[in-house]
């Protein structure tokens, strides 16, 4: 027998706290809903070493819920729901098979809340670490519409394609970043152990140095020393307190997202992502019943960039005045004409919701092909800067050799 802890809430609504000693948590749900008392939370008093225990496994690094977590969640329990188990029973059998620690005591959470009363998008919208915005609406206009397993897969299929997106773009981007990460360990290796032995050579045979080799032998001093790495790191996690900080503020974020879509090559390539990412968000939340004015506020800072996010404001403001989105849209040059036309299309046959998507799929497909362009021509420029690297330490080690062969002729 164990002991929980509950707080419940009377009918006439004075909250209550107190605990009692069950076997399992369904009796305890049970004596408490026979009590007449509306139950708000349980959970399983722990002793202290066993308290300690669990924070312990609850700070790990590899007990967090990543996204390919959420995405085989939300398809297994899209199947569970359209084969026609009840939500607590599907709740039952994701808590048993899921293998991550903490979304399974997460999905036992959001069970309890469920058996105590709260609809499934309240029960999961405690959790905002792991079920965002966007998650918790689609569930709340399923749950509404009757469609609950409807929109379970449409959810399914949505966070399958942006896992989709994610992994193509991460494994796109692997082999420039495996190139310069073997660059900068080959220029450290040589630097560190080649340029001391050639260095003690000169030093003996009393050579002058060139310039290149005076250079070369003074950053390899440098990297010698403690405090270059105590400075690298102060200047790294430094700077990346300083950035976060100044993104953080209105002006500073929006700095950021202008000149980021000022890149040449680049800036284009993050244009189109951020399209496809509120086109593809917007567009399942039209499909699920959710109005236009809703879906844009929650889109907002989907896209992540400040300016898109300041242009659907002012959509908004034109909507509530009687215009069609394609118009205020229009007005804007941050959005290209294609989308524009697009959704006009959409709004005219009554397909909006299924033309955003396309807007989605088109600007995805340009990113992707945008971004193996940039790749195509990364990778040669990184192997010339892994031979140029190489080729300036070479020289520079080689040349006084020639010098004094020439000084001995």
């Amino acid at each position: 027998m164990a002991t929980f802890e509950y707080t419940v809430r009377e009918p006439g609504g004075k909250i209550i706290n107190g605990s009692i000693d069950a076997d399992s948590q369904d009796m305890v749900i049970s004596k408490l809903r026979e009590m007449g008392y509306f139950i708000v939370n349980i959970k399983k008093s722990k002793d202290e070493s066993e308290g300690l225990k669990n924070k312990k496994i609850e700070i790990g690094f590899l007990n967090r819920v990543k996204v390919r977590d959420l995405v085989i969640f939300t398809r297994q329990f899209s199947t569970l729901i359209s084969s026609g188990m009840s939500l607590l029973e599907s709740l039952n059998i994701l808590e048993k098979q899921t293998t991550n620690p903490k979304l399974a005591k997460i999905i036992a959470e959001i069970k309890m809340d469920v058996e105590s009363g709260h609809t499934l998008s309240e029960s999961m919208e405690r959790h905002p670490d792991v079920f965002n915005k966007l998650y918790v609406s689609l569930i709340r206009a399923g749950e509404a519409g009757g469609v609950l397993d409807k929109t379970m897969n449409d959810l399914a299929i949505f966070l399958e394609r942006e896992e989709e997106i994610r992994h193509t773009i991460s494994s796109k981007t692997a082999y420039p970043k495996f190139i310069l990460a073997f660059a900068i360990i080959i220029t450290f290796a040589m630097i560190l152990f080649i340029v001391p032995t050639f260095e003690g050579i000169y030093a003996d045979l009393g050579a002058e140095l060139p310039g290149i080799t005076k250079g070369v032998i003074a950053v390899g001093s440098v990297l010698k020393k403690p405090y270059f790495y105590i400075i690298l790191v102060a200047v790294i996690f430094g700077g990346r307190y300083l950035i976060r900080r100044i993104l953080k503020t209105e002006k500073g974020r929006r700095t950021f997202d202008a000149i980021k879509l000022k890149i040449p090559k680049l800036g284009d390539t993050f244009l189109k992502m951020s399209i496809a990412k509120f086109t593809r968000h917007f567009g399942v939340l039209l499909a699920t019943g959710v109005p236009i004015l809703k879906a844009l506020d929650i889109t907002k800072g989907i896209a992540d960039n400040v300016l898109i996010d300041e242009a659907l404001e002012e959509i908004k403001v034109s909507i509530r005045e009687g215009e069609n989105i394609s118009e205020p849209m229009s007005r804007n040059p941050i959005f290209p004409n294609m989308m524009v036309q697009m959704l006009a299309v959409g709004e005219r046959t009554g397909t909006l919701d299924s033309m955003a998507n396309k807007v989605a799929d088109f600007y995805d497909n340009e990113a992707a092909t945008s971004i193996d362009s940039l790749v195509t021509m990364l990778e040669p420029m990184m192997l010339l800067l892994v031979a140029g690297l190489v080729g300036i330490i070479v020289i520079s080690m080689y040349l006084p050799m020639f010098n004094i062969y020439q000084a001995i002729q």
